[in-house]
């Protein structure tokens, strides 16, 4: 008789505060609650993280996935016998699925109980492809949502493909539309910055597209990144050289653009460090930035974001972490594999080994409210 009135206090605990408690859960601890007793599956809980999830790639056609927890600091499985593809890619919670048939789709956040799935415009539907060309899972290297599907039904999707190109597709198109722009150079990145897209080309010029103007597919060059800015005032060892293996755009937690750039050094000992630099398009300036404070970057080869860290996350304040593949230090290579998360210390350059990966580079599950 105690027990049953034990459980009869806990299924009568007031939803407003069944919701705060579960807040403080992972999304895999949520199913948990819902299995307590009737009204706790009936209550009104969000499924929400304001972390992301590390998405650790396993071999082809596996109905199992696992995805590391940053909150909880453990790896859960999850059957999704629906993420059934060759190369993933993400965006702002959704994770773009592409087959060795060339096919695409894009799966609403993998952690959810209810995800959708939307079809895209397969591979021969992009411009200047030609039909007898082999398809190759690596065709498309950067997959970015404008918003999240589920809050703004005027998304777009653009993306980096064939060598380095832009390409942009909107609901109920049936192909992907060029976007054109006045240089030749390949694209190294792109993200969604403040109503257009924003890219970088392998020659640092940042370049502009408004989809919604009276250009919609055509890039404008808004800003130069000196090259001069890729080299730190003081190096060391003296005389040591540096390269820039990899360029960022990330939009800050204040809404400022961010141009990180991951250099490596030619040196007895290879080894490598990050560079950031804030930029404001309108008055054409940039900062170097020394300190995140209270943010930390999310680096991926695909999905790079800033989350704003509080006392109650485990993400460690002024800090980037970043997935790597084949990275040529030291660090990475000798033990533990050349592919994983690592977590660099912007104050003093130190890193730390996290994660380790699988056959492919883990990914990155955007947090998307």
């Amino acid at each position: 008789m105690a027990s049953t009135s034990i459980e009869g206090r806990w299924a009568a605990l007031p939803e407003d505060l069944l919701q705060r408690c579960s807040q403080r859960l992972c999304l895999k601890n949520l199913s948990a609650i819902r299995a307590v007793c009737r009204s706790w599956q009936s209550a009104d809980v969000k499924e929400r993280s304001d972390i992301p999830w590390l998405m650790l790639m396993d071999k082809d056609g596996m109905l199992w996935r696992e995805f590391f927890c940053l909150s909880c600091q453990q790896v859960h499985k999850k059957l999704l016998p629906e993420m059934r593809a060759n190369r993933y890619l993400s965006s702002r919670g959704w994770v773009l699925m592409i087959s060795r048939d060339g096919e695409f789709r894009m799966l609403e956040n993998p952690m959810l109980r209810y995800r959708h799935i939307i079809e895209l415009p397969n591979w021969n539907k992009f411009p200047n492809i030609k039909a007898p060309s082999p398809f190759y899972v690596e065709f498309i290297s950067k997959f970015v949502l404008s918003d999240c599907t589920t809050t703004s039904p005027d998304y777009k999707v653009m993306v980096i493909y064939h060598i380095g190109q832009l390409a942009l597709w909107k609901p109920g198109k049936e192909e992907w539309t060029a976007v054109n722009s006045p240089t030749d150079e390949k694209i190294y990145d792109v993200i969604y910055y403040k109503g257009s897209f924003v890219a970088v080309d392998f020659k640092d010029r940042i370049l502009r597209c408004n989809v919604d103007g009276p250009t919609p597919f055509v890039a404008q060059v808004v800003f130069q990144v000196p090259r001069r800015l890729q080299e730190f005032e003081h190096e060391y060892p003296p005389g040591s050289l540096w390269y820039v293996n990899q360029v960022y755009l990330v939009q800050s937690t204040t809404g400022s653009l961010l141009f990180v750039s991951l250099q490596e050094q030619v040196a007895s000992t290879i080894t490598f460090r990050f560079h950031v630099l804030e930029i404001d398009l309108d008055t054409q300036m940039w900062t170097e930035v020394e300190n995140l404070e209270n943010t930390s970057l999310f680096l991926g080869h695909n999905s790079s974001f800033s989350l704003e860290v509080d006392e109650d996350h485990l993400i460690k304040p002024n800090c980037i972490y970043f997935t790597y593949s084949c990275l040529s230090s030291f660090q990475f290579t000798e033990d533990r594999g050349d592919k994983g998360m690592g977590i660099y210390h912007l104050e003093d350059g130190t890193v730390e080994l996290h994660v380790e990966g699988k056959s492919s580079p883990p990914l990155w599950i955007e947090p998307c409210f």
